[in-house]
């Protein structure tokens, strides 16, 4: 077996060639693997052995020679084997091959982002991939057992685990090509859209939606991060909820709390500081906060904690935890930590049955409101906080919300004045006195009935229906202040 090693991140190599060098013909490796290869007891041969030429341009030309992709793309035939013997060229079984480590410099200066852009290593996986019939790549060290089990049971390694790792490498060759990308067109002030991105592995979770389904999650570190660092296992429904608490929590710059239950908000506020947002989005429906998954836009400190007395949490998320509120709460065991940062992507992507869905991600804050009954500046803060939230509410969706704090959430119904009333009657006595906001626009005055007869005294819509004339109508006959945001804020 003859082996081709060019490796950024050489840990374990030495331990896996000694493992199976009873099965190795020849080593060869690129300069700086050689020389940590021999300093550990693995005879090597310089790649400038057979190429003629040593490494270019400092570095950045180390592998790019037909001598060494002739060796790696000849495939077993009898014309492709004379032709590199002819040349005098050796034919690779193996290439070990890891990627400069682009992903610690993206955010660093042009000069550190181009540096570390690999080309040669790129190269080396994708033509040992293309060639998987009869050459094993090995692009990640975690896989060195799994090779070297297979060897050392078959003299060789099965068919099989070299497709496995053709089709990994394919999978790290186009996930690093995305950062790059990515990090690139930020550099240049260009916006590339996301595209599709697959990172090299996913994480299995520990179930599906339910418990007889497989779940599996790709995490994307330029979107984001979320660090699960106390509880048990996080589920498929875990990071749904996870994620739309987050979502709901980047509308906000001032201290701000959501408690989501089955991926909608159930209660929402914002307050002086966190702990009071948290104990007033708790109170909007204490009911249907048991079980829920939670996230404040700042740090989770004493005072947060007390404010989840009484009610069981599934998860808590923060942007960190001050070292007093982890005591207190790493005490618990079911309860699942977490801290999260960044903006999450700019598009969505979502299967169907025939292919996928994308679309962009905007904000929820209209550019405008336009007071078309009753203007009443002093509603106003609560009718854009309370548009904010039923914009993260499944629709059709509505939302009551009285000082900075949700009061009745009604959402995910096929009807709007269904989702009215539900609002309404989780609300309460709080009903009175607090606005409402419609994710899309009212088609009927009988919405704005309910409204009145619950003594609500503004409501927020996208406007633009045919029966607008009927909306306007009414708020005027109940005394009802009236907005459009001109935008739809439909959620599915």
């Amino acid at each position: 077996m003859n082996i081709l090693a060019s490796l950024t991140n050489k840990e374990g190599s030495e331990k896996f060639l000694h493992r199976i060098r009873n099965h190795v013909n020849a080593v060869y490796a690129s300069a700086g693997t050689r020389k940590y290869l021999e300093e550990n007891g693995i005879v090597c041969s310089g790649i400038d052995s057979f190429t003629g030429f040593t490494e270019l341009l400092g570095g950045r030309v180390k592998t790019l020679h037909p001598a060494i992709f002739g060796g790696i793309l000849a495939r077993n035939t009898e014309s492709d084997m004379k032709q590199i013997s002819e040349h005098g060229f050796t034919a690779f079984d193996m290439v070990m091959c890891n990627l400069y480590d682009f992903v610690s410099h993206k955010n660093g200066t042009l000069e550190e982002k181009v540096e570390n852009i690999d080309i040669g290593g790129v190269s080396l996986i994708r033509a040992a991939a293309k060639n998987f019939q009869r050459v094993t790549v090995i692009s990640d060290p975690a896989d060195y057992d799994l090779v070297a089990e297979s060897i050392e049971k078959h003299g060789h390694v099965e068919e099989s685990i070299r497709k496995k790792l053709a089709l990994k490498a394919f999978s790290l060759t186009s996930g690093y090509d995305s950062i790059i990308e990515h990090s690139l067109a930020a550099e240049f002030g260009e916006n590339l859209g996301e595209g599709i991105i697959m990172p090299s592995e996913g994480k299995k979770l520990r179930y599906g939606e339910n418990p007889d389904q497989e779940g599996i999650i790709y995490e994307i570190e330029q979107y984001g991060k979320l660090d699960v660092f106390h509880g048990k296992e996080m589920s498929y429904n875990n990071y749904m909820d996870a994620s739309s608490a987050i979502e709901t929590a980047l509308e906000f710059d001032e201290p701000f709390a959501v408690v989501i239950k089955h991926n909608t908000p159930c209660g929402a506020a914002i307050g002086k500081d966190h702990s009071d947002a948290l104990f007033k989005a708790i109170e909007g429906d204490r009911e249907s906060a048991y079980g829920s998954v939670i996230c404040i836009n700042g740090t989770v400190s004493e005072s947060v904690v007390e404010s989840m007395k009484g009610i069981f949490v599934e998860m808590l998320i923060g942007k960190e935890f001050t070292t007093e509120a982890r005591e207190m709460l790493e005490k618990k065991k079911n309860i699942r930590l977490a801290t999260y940062s960044g903006k999450g992507p700019s598009s969505m992507i979502r299967t169907v049955f025939n292919g996928f869905l994308e679309q962009n991600v905007v904000p929820a804050m209209p550019e405008k409101v336009k007071d078309v009954v009753n203007r009443n500046d002093h509603l106003l803060q609560d009718m854009l906080f309370g548009w904010k939230i039923v914009a993260h509410c499944r629709s059709n969706a509505i939302v009551l919300a009285r000082d900075g704090a949700t009061v009745g959430i009604g959402a995910g119904q096929t009807s709007r004045v269904q989702a009215a009333r539900i609002a309404v009657e989780r609300a309460g006595d709080k009903a009175g006195g607090s606005i409402m906001a419609s994710d899309a626009y009212l088609p009927f005055a009988d919405n704005v009935d309910v409204a009145a007869s619950s003594g609500i005294t503004g409501i927020i819509e996208p406007g633009g229906s045919i029966r607008d004339q009927d909306v306007i109508d009414a708020c005027t006959k109940h005394g009802i202040s009236l907005y459009f945001t001109g935008k739809r804020v439909f959620l599915h």
